[in-house]
């Protein structure tokens, strides 16, 4: 879907990261229902890259970051 990726793009990286940190600390749960093993290892392996800061990414590897996090709050693949 183009128009979700867009989308994406457009919300602030803080918003993200933030929702990320939230879903270690406190959302296990929630990660372990909507993400595979392979995607939670992926997205711990960005957030340790990354280190909260974007352009320690790639532009693609932000938009995984971006997509992942938002499928294990919403449950809902991109």
């Amino acid at each position: 879907m183009p128009g979700a990726m867009t989308a994406l793009r457009r919300v602030p990286w803080v918003r993200f990261w933030v929702a990320a940190t939230w879903l270690y600390k406190h959302g296990r749960e929630r990660l372990e229902k909507n993400l595979s093993e392979r995607e939670r290892s992926d997205l711990w392996q960005m957030m340790r890259k990354s280190n909260g800061k974007p352009g320690n990414l790639s532009g693609r590897e932000r938009v995984r970051f971006k997509a992942l996090v938002r499928q294990a709050i919403t449950g809902r693949r991109p």
